[in-house]
């Protein structure tokens, strides 16, 4: 009985295995298809010919280096940025009593419930007033003020299972307050600094919706902005699209891979402490 309940679940996950990486199989192999095989008929679940033609194009005759670069700067900045903002933030939340403290608690929670399409047109506006659009720095404000809240929110539940005695400990050793989130605080809660930079990360370097709103030039797009010069009005080009796809997908692949034990260690804390 007990073997076919475990053979139940294998089949289980196996078929959502399949569900969940099929598509990502489909983008491989028809970035590797010489162009006459991807319209063949019926399709072959496997190329009968492999071809690099289509990422020698878009290296050497697209702009997808640039978008990468734009996508990488964009990606790094914003994590930084949010990393050391939601970090002060989520302290001071946690180690200091204030007038207004669970009034600011409320706004940080209903602006992570806000939809990011309903800030589009305001924000397009005032950065259209202030001479930012087609800049670097629109989008990473953006992207800061977005995911700010959420940042904050986790890491203060990070923050809470730190033992205070440890701050009164570093203080008598004469620890400033920025000293004991440096030195002591940060490290401890390393793992959800992890969980929180990789959520930012996967979320900006797959975003599209703003980029393609602020950035009208194309020396500035972002890689997936980018990946829609491959939809023309003539058709589209689904060998260069696909390893677009290929190339945009396999960084975060990378980051989850090498991080995915702190990510789940992080995820983990945050659910039990948050």
């Amino acid at each position: 009985m007990k073997s076919l309940k475990t053979a139940g679940n294998l089949l289980v996950f196996a078929v959502i295995a399949i569900v969940i990486l099929f598509p990502l199989y489909w983008l491989l192999v028809t970035s590797l298809k010489p162009s006459d095989e991807i319209f063949a008929d019926p399709p072959t679940l496997f190329p009968k010919t492999f071809s690099l033609e289509h990422y020698r194009n878009v290296f050497r005759t697209s702009e997808i280096p640039t978008y990468f670069y734009n996508s990488v700067l964009i990606t790094a900045v914003t994590v930084i940025a949010v990393l050391a903002i939601a970090s002060l933030a989520a302290y001071s939340m946690t180690r200091y009593k204030f007038k207004g403290k669970l009034a600011y608690f409320v706004v940080i929670l209903f602006a992570q419930v806000m939809p990011i399409t309903t800030l589009i047109v305001p924000l397009y506006v005032m950065w259209g007033k202030l001479d930012m659009l087609n800049t670097f720095t629109s989008l990473i404000m953006t992207y800061c003020a977005v995911l700010l809240p959420m940042a904050i929110w986790l890491l203060t539940g990070y923050f809470k299972g730190i033992p205070k005695d440890i701050d009164e400990a570093a203080t008598i050793d004469g620890c400033s307050s920025f000293g004991i989130l440096i030195r002591m605080v940060l490290p401890l809660a390393r793992s959800g600094l992890v969980a929180v930079g990789l959520t930012v990360c996967i979320t900006v370097w797959q975003e599209i919706m703003v980029s393609m709103t602020f950035v009208n030039t194309d020396s500035m797009r972002t890689l997936p902005a980018g990946i829609n010069s491959f939809i023309t009005k003539s058709g589209i080009q689904w060998g260069p699209l696909n390893a677009s796809g290929i190339v945009t997908t396999l960084p975060v692949l990378l980051i989850f891979i090498i991080f995915q034990r702190a990510l789940v260690k992080g995820l983990t804390a945050g659910a039990t402490k948050g």
